[in-house]
């Protein structure tokens, strides 16, 4: 009996690490934003995708024009997605083991050509 006991407990611990990987892993698709490496990312990764929610928290594109974005970010990601959408930024795949879509940053300017808005979709 406390044979089977043992090996219980062993269970748990193993599956309680493994539970506590996959939480720790989830949390490391987050980098901090780097306008040189943004420029620079290789597109097939998710290189840009880690670094964009540092990017919108940080506020670094509110009221910028389309020239700041350009500076900041680079020249826009030529596409014919997202009809509407002033500038149009690839991120890299979506998240997954089937990663079949892509995430991409749509910024939005305002009449005076600013930055009013910006979202993350999946396409």
């Amino acid at each position: 009996m406390s044979h089977s006991c043992c090996r219980n407990n062993r269970r748990s611990v193993y599956l309680g690490a493994l539970v506590i990987s996959v939480l720790a892993l989830a949390g490391c698709d987050r980098a901090a934003f780097d306008a040189a490496a943004w420029r620079e990312a290789d597109l097939s990764t998710r290189d840009r995708a880690r670094m964009a929610p540092d990017l919108i928290a940080s506020g670094r594109i509110n009221g910028l024009d389309r020239a700041g974005v350009i500076q900041l970010l680079g020249a826009p990601t030529p596409t014919d997605k997202f009809a509407g959408s002033d500038m149009i930024y690839v991120l890299g795949p979506e998240r997954g083991l089937l990663a079949i879509d892509h995430q991409w940053l749509l910024i939005e300017l305002d009449e005076r050509g600013r930055v009013a808005a910006y979202r993350i979709v999946e396409d």
